[in-house]
């Protein structure tokens, strides 16, 4: 029985001990959070790649390139731009005479980001962040100033009958970065449309009105409307929220085919156009019948006077132009011709 006794004092007391050693095994581990607290106080800069290295913005926007460096002690971070060599900033100070760019530092000396103003296609290019570190850090990053434009595939003015499947295609192309989304409006009315997506179950039955949104090389937005109704005609404008905005004119209507009124136009028009030469004609070949009459009419009452015989007054005698005016110009009691005398 004492044996037993002392047997299980044993085996308390190595329990006892195990635990102990166990619980200090665990103390002195390092969680993940004590990893990063050790990282954290490292005794030299370095870089977080975690920050977008590659930056889009628009023409006319403000650029923002965020460099964060950890562990910054006493050194401090310049920007350099590569094309160049020029350089930016040292610190807070900004070396360049264009006003359009800023520094701005976090409060815990962390972010060093470089800001440009009003941002133009002339600004794009890499950018370097460098700590003045023996040898020099650095990392380069790449700033996209695009001007996107959106166009909506087609004609400006579309003509869709009744009843038909209207489709409108907006594309901005400016190569692999974020532009946002596409809105569509009529008029100054925003069209909400049901989203669809390709595995979508709802594409089964098709709602009326509905936007499709790729994106592969280009930003690619397709406004579908089923059954046109005459009150789906209007002024479609095309607005991406990182590009100017375009519009179409949407016909829908109730009879002929557009080609057919085109068609119908022109004939109207020809005929018209036909009509009015005819008339021009008619009127031009009016007044050269009026110009010969006239002109008939004065030469018969100028050739045609009577001369008068001067021995019998009383009987008028036909006579030819010039001999009229032979008789005429003679005085009077002279002979009319000198053969008779």
């Amino acid at each position: 029985m004492q044996n037993i006794i002392i047997g299980g004092l044993f085996v308390l007391a190595n329990l006892h001990f195990n635990h102990h050693n166990a619980m200090g095994v665990a103390n002195h581990l390092p969680a993940p959070q004590e990893n990063r607290i050790i990282k954290k106080f490292s005794p030299h800069p370095y870089f977080d790649f975690d920050v977008p290295r590659n930056i889009t913005t628009r023409v006319g926007q403000t650029a923002f390139i965020n460099c964060r460096v950890e562990q910054m002690g006493d050194k401090s971070v310049s920007w350099i731009r590569k094309r160049d060599l020029h350089i930016l900033s040292a610190g807070t100070a900004v070396y360049t005479s264009d006003e359009r760019f800023q520094v701005i530092r976090s409060d815990k000396a962390e972010n060093w980001t470089l800001q440009i103003k009003f941002a133009q296609q002339r600004d794009s290019g890499i950018y370097e962040c460098q700590v003045n570190t023996e040898p020099k850090m650095s990392m380069a990053f790449r700033l996209n100033v695009v001007e996107a434009k959106a166009i909506i595939l087609g004609p400006t003015d579309l003509y869709v009958k009744m009843g038909s499947i209207v489709t409108l295609t907006c594309i901005i192309s400016q190569g692999p970065h974020d532009l946002g989304t596409i809105y569509w409006y009529r008029g100054s009315n925003l069209v909400q449309p049901i989203e669809l997506h390709p595995n979508d179950p709802s594409l089964a039955y098709p709602h009326r009105i509905s936007v499709e949104l790729k994106w592969t090389e280009a930003l690619t937005s397709r406004l579908k409307i089923l059954d046109a109704k005459l009150s789906d005609s209007g002024n479609y404008t095309c607005l991406p929220t990182s590009a100017d905005g375009t519009s179409v004119m949407v016909h829908v209507i109730n009879g002929e085919h557009p080609a057919a009124m085109q068609r119908g136009c022109a004939t109207t028009a020809n005929k018209d156009q036909h009509r009015s030469v005819q008339l021009l004609t008619a009127t031009m070949l009016m007044v050269v019948l009026l110009t010969l009459v006239w002109h008939r009419t004065d030469l018969n009452t100028f050739v045609k006077p009577r001369a008068i015989d001067f021995q019998h007054p009383s009987r008028p005698i036909p006579c030819t132009l010039a001999v009229c005016k032979m008789i005429t110009d003679r005085p009077v009691g002279t002979p009319a011709s000198s053969s008779s005398a």
